[in-house]
C-alpha cells in the first residue's frame, strides 16, 4: 500500500530552531504547519487537525503540557512528541501521564527524530489498514442476506451483523449482551426446531455440533412482532482466527411448505383425518411411547357393515357424506387424547393411548351404540363392527395390528354390530 505521508503540527517559540526543524521536517512530512506558541498551536491544531505534533515545552503565553493537555482531553489518541532543553523530572513525568509518544531533548537529534517520525508513520499506516480491512469485512457482512454471528475460540459473541441485530431490535452487540446472557435464549420452542438444554448457557454452539447438519434448526420471534421465523444454522470449520462463523438461514417459507406437504400426504381428503399413511406415523410415535413408559395402548379396528350396500343403493355422494358425518360422530365421542385414522374405504381404526382392556372395550361398545342409534340420512339403520387389542410387551407394530384384525374378522363372522376382543 501507498505511504501517505503525515501532516505535521510544529510548534516552536525559537525563529532560528523554528526555521531549521521545519525544513528538516518537510523531508518526512505532506505538510508542516507552525506556530510560535502553545496558544497559537492549539487553534492551528483545531483547524487543521495534523497527524502528528511536534511542540517545544517551555513557550510564552500556554506552555506545550498545557497545549497537549488540551489535546489530548478531546482527542486522546492524537501522537504528540515534546522537545525540550530542559530535563527536569516533572516534565518526564506529566509527559508519561499524557501517553505522549516521544520526548527529545534539545539541541535536537535529527536522527532519532527522523526516527520517531518513521515509526510514527508505520504505526499510523498499520491502523489506517486495519481499519480499511475491518471496514470492508464489516461492509461485506453487512451485505450477507444471512444473519450472521462471530464466536471466539472461547465461545463468547464478538460481532452480529446489523441483519441479526436489526431482527433482535438493537443496535449494537453490546446493547444485546447487556440484557442476554446468549443468543440462545431468543430461541423458541417448534417442531423441528432445536432448544439448547440451558437458555443462558453459551454451551449451544457444543451442543448444536452434535445434531445433524440439515437439523441445525431454530426458530426466533424478530423484535415487535409476533411471527416466528425458523432458520437453518450453519457453522464453519476452523478460522485461522480460531473463530467460530455462524450464519442463520431464513426457512421459514421452506418449513411451512414442507409441513403442508406432510398434512396433505398423512391426511384423507374426504374425512380430513389421518390416511393410512398418517396413522403409520403416529402409530410408530405412540407404540415406542408406550414401550418406553410401559404404558398402556389400545388398538380398535371399526368397519361399517354392509356399506358397499349403501353406495350401490343410494350413490357414492351420499355414501362419501355418510363417511365424513361418520368421521364427526366418532371424533365428538372420543377423548383428545385418542388417534382416529381412515385406514381404507369404510374400515376405520382408534389408538387408545393410557386405556386399559376394560377401558378400550367400553370405549368400543358405547361407539357400537351412538353408531347404531345415529340417524345419518338413509332409511336403513348403518351399524359397525369393532376388533379390539391392548399392546402386549413383546409387541411390534403387524402384530398388534394383526390380532386386531382378526378380532374384528371374528365380529363380523360372528354377525356384524358387535365388539370382539382379541
Amino acid at each position: 500500500m501507498r505511504q501517505i505521508l503525515p501532516r505535521i503540527l510544529f510548534v516552536e517559540d525559537e525563529p532560528a530552531v523554528r526555521f531549521e526543524l521545519k525544513r528538516f521536517l518537510e523531508r518526512y512530512s505532506s505538510e508542516v504547519i507552525t506556530a510560535e506558541n502553545g496558544e497559537e498551536g492549539l487553534a492551528l491544531f483545531n483547524k487543521h487537525m495534523p497527524d502528528i505534533v511536534v511542540t517545544d515545552i517551555k513557550m510564552p503565553k500556554m506552555n506545550g503540557i498545557e497545549m497537549a493537555k488540551k489535546i489530548k482531553k478531546d482527542f486522546p489518541d492524537q501522537t504528540i512528541i515534546f522537545t525540550t532543553a530542559h530535563s527536569d523530572n516533572s516534565y518526564f513525568l506529566e509527559a508519561i501521564e499524557m501517553q505522549v509518544d516521544g520526548y527529545i531533548l534539545k539541541p535536537v537529534d535529527l536522527g532519532l527524530l527522523k526516527k520517531k517520525i518513521n515509526n510514527i508513520c508505520k504505526n499510523m499506516e498499520y491502523e489506517r489498514e486495519k481499519k480499511l480491512y475491518e471496514s470492508i469485512l464489516d461492509d461485506i457482512a453487512q451485505m450477507q442476506d444471512t444473519m450472521l454471528a462471530v464466536y471466539d475460540e472461547k465461545g463468547l459473541p464478538v460481532f452480529y451483523n446489523k441483519k441479526l441485530l436489526t431482527f433482535l431490535g438493537y443496535k449494537s452487540i453490546e446493547g444485546f449482551l447487556k440484557k442476554h446472557q446468549s443468543l440462545s435464549e431468543k430461541f423458541g420452542e417448534k417442531e423441528e426446531c432445536y432448544v439448547p438444554n440451558e437458555r443462558s448457557r453459551l454451551q449451544w454452539l457444543e451442543e448444536i455440533k452434535s445434531i445433524e447438519a440439515d437439523r441445525r434448526i431454530v426458530s426466533m420471534q424478530a423484535q415487535n412482532t409476533t411471527e416466528t421465523n425458523c432458520f437453518l444454522v450453519t457453522l464453519s470449520d476452523k478460522t485461522h482466527s480460531n473463530n467460530t462463523i455462524v450464519t442463520f438461514s431464513e426457512i421459514t417459507t421452506m418449513l411451512e411448505e414442507k409441513s403442508q406437504y406432510k398434512l396433505n400426504a398423512y391426511t384423507d381428503t374426504l374425512t380430513q383425518i389421518h390416511n393410512r399413511a398418517g396413522f403409520d406415523s403416529v402409530f410408530k410415535k405412540m407404540l415406542e411411547e408406550s414401550i418406553k413408559k410401559q404404558s398402556n395402548l389400545g388398538i380398535i379396528l371399526l368397519d361399517i357393515d354392509h356399506f358397499k350396500r349403501v353406495n350401490d343403493q343410494h350413490g357414492h355422494i351420499v355414501g362419501d357424506n355418510i363417511l365424513k358425518a361418520f368421521t364427526k360422530l366418532i371424533l365428538k365421542n372420543i377423548r383428545s387424547t385418542d388417534v382416529f385414522s381412515r385406514w381404507g374405504g369404510e374400515e376405520f381404526v382408534l389408538l387408545l393411548a393410557d386405556a386399559d382392556r376394560e377401558s378400550a372395550k367400553s370405549i368400543a361398545e358405547n361407539l357400537r351404540l351412538i353408531i347404531e342409534q345415529y340417524d345419518f340420512g338413509i332409511e336403513k339403520q348403518l351399524t359397525c363392527s369393532f376388533g379390539v387389542t391392548m399392546k402386549e410387551s413383546n409387541d411390534t407394530r403387524n402384530s398388534v395390528f394383526e390380532r386386531a384384525d382378526k378380532a374384528l374378522y371374528q365380529a363380523k363372522n360372528n354377525g356384524r354390530n358387535q365388539v370382539m376382543i382379541a
